[in-house]
């Protein structure tokens, strides 16, 4: 049999890796070869000894709390960095994905400008959210975001105890996922109020004014919620060790949930919060050292389910206002472009995880909590989605450069080990390192099963 396109390299599966091939025809994976050159094709693609992934799947990302940014520019960075799919998160300006119009909308824009596949989240308002939960299901979002802390009233409320029972029992009557930023937004609030009051302003009063028990109050509490309604709990961009402790211990107990870190709080710390000022401003904050070595143990000990970017895309005048007074600058650093790669270096590299992990942290285990059944691993029958990694490959990371519309990034200078040759949606290519991005709009919006 002749396939319309063969790629050649090391196959990074579920089982292992292994020098071989991969067959597709009309978008999807057909035949797997353990053995090179064996598959006839139309185009072949031979990457030699580099490492053929599953592309990469990012299940936290903002593409609109920049407004600048937009689905075709972060689906371009998306492709640059290996990331074939992403979740888009609903807190947009000006309007947030909160009624099936709006969800309708965001969807067209998607078919129309991405180089990427892409899954939403939608979100709920303030009063009498859960209301809305039917109508954005029906329209095929792949889970829910709410949140403790409030952002922005209208945009990125705090949504009130009741409510979130509600709309937890009524995701777990659709079987989705509900997320939440986790942050106990009394607690923060008066300790930030505190700091202003006492002029600490310096970056390093981001960290001591939202410390470890405003987010693990946050999460116990949502814990027992979810243990009291059979939600599909999953906890975002988890920081503290603490907190992973409680979300392991109530899943043993047989509650459904998941939890993801963020790229951030695996490889920076209050002393780069210090060092970068504003531009290592994320929520929850960036921890101390030996919290961040807790932290990584627990991802090495299998209790983290995946990794994300939480992709911000500020640029320097978000970020600049905060010279003076930390509490000004905007929170989020971009991701989407670098994540990959800088933990390839410090997960496979340095820690010596295997491949196959690192594939399940960043593809398949998103891919299987969403539901995105086409998604996530190199298996016959799935979409042809690829992410080719080349190493060693050394570059530096520069902020001025990125395709993102983000410009500031505390990895500015970042010495990096490997890079990505070439990204592949459903077999089609969409970035090379020699010719850059593919700019035709062949990414697709994906609902869950399907």
């Amino acid at each position: 049999m002749k396939y319309d396109k063969v790629i050649q390299g090391t196959i990074v599966t579920p089982q292992g890796k292994f020098p071989g091939e991969v067959g597709i025809n009309d978008g999807k994976i057909m035949e797997i070869s353990e053995t090179a050159g064996v598959l006839q094709g139309e185009d072949i693609h031979d990457f030699g000894e580099d490492f053929v992934f599953p592309g990469f799947i990012d299940a936290h990302v903002h593409c609109y709390s920049n407004p600048n940014e937009g689905i075709k520019r972060a689906s371009y960075a998306a492709a640059k960095g290996g990331i074939t799919t992403f979740l888009d998160m609903p807190y947009d300006l000006p309007v947030p994905v909160a009624s099936g119009e709006v969800l309708k909308k965001k969807i067209e824009t998607i078919n129309s400008e991405s180089v990427v596949d892409i899954a939403l989240w939608g979100t709920i308002p303030k009063q009498d959210g859960a209301s809305v939960i039917e109508e954005l299901v029906e329209g095929g979002v792949a889970g829910f975001k709410l949140s403790t802390f409030e952002t922005d009233p209208y945009r990125f409320p705090r949504i009130a105890d009741a409510d979130i029972l509600e709309a937890m029992k009524k995701t777990a009557e659709r079987d989705l996922v509900v997320a939440f930023h986790a942050e106990n937004d009394e607690l923060l609030s008066t300790y930030i109020e505190e700091a202003k009051a006492e002029n600490n302003l310096e970056p390093i009063f981001h960290n001591r004014t939202r410390p470890p028990v405003t987010e693990t109050t946050a999460v116990i509490k949502l814990l027992d919620m979810a243990s009291w309604t059979d939600a599909k709990l999953h906890i975002v961009h988890v920081s503290h060790a603490r907190s992973l402790d409680y979300i392991n211990w109530f899943k043993e107990q047989g509650t459904d949930v998941t939890a993801e870190t963020c790229y951030n709080y695996l490889l920076l710390s209050t002393e780069d919060l210090e060092k970068y000022g504003p531009k290592a401003k994320i929520n929850p904050p960036l921890r101390e050292p030996q919290e961040v070595a807790a932290l990584e143990a627990q991802l090495l000990d299998g209790r983290i389910d995946f990794i994300t970017s939480d992709h911000a895309p500020w640029q320097k005048a978000d970020k600049s206002i905060g010279d003076d007074d930390i509490f000004k600058a905007k929170s989020g650093t971009p991701g989407l472009e670098i994540m990959v790669p800088l933990l390839f270096d410090r997960l496979v590299g340095e820690k010596s995880v295997s491949l196959s992990r690192f594939a399940d942290l960043l593809a398949l285990a998103p891919a299987k909590r969403f539901n995105l059944i086409q998604k996530g691993s190199i298996e016959q029958g799935k979409d042809a989605d690829f992410a080719i990694i080349k190493n060693p490959a050394s570059w530096k990371i520069d902020e001025n450069e990125f395709i993102s519309v983000s410009d500031v990034s505390p990895y500015h200078g970042h010495s990096v080990k490997n890079r990505v040759e070439a990204t592949f949606v459903r077999g089609q290519l969409v970035y090379s390192h020699e010719k850059g991005i593919e700019e035709e709009a062949i990414g697709r919006f994906v609902k869950p099963n399907e």
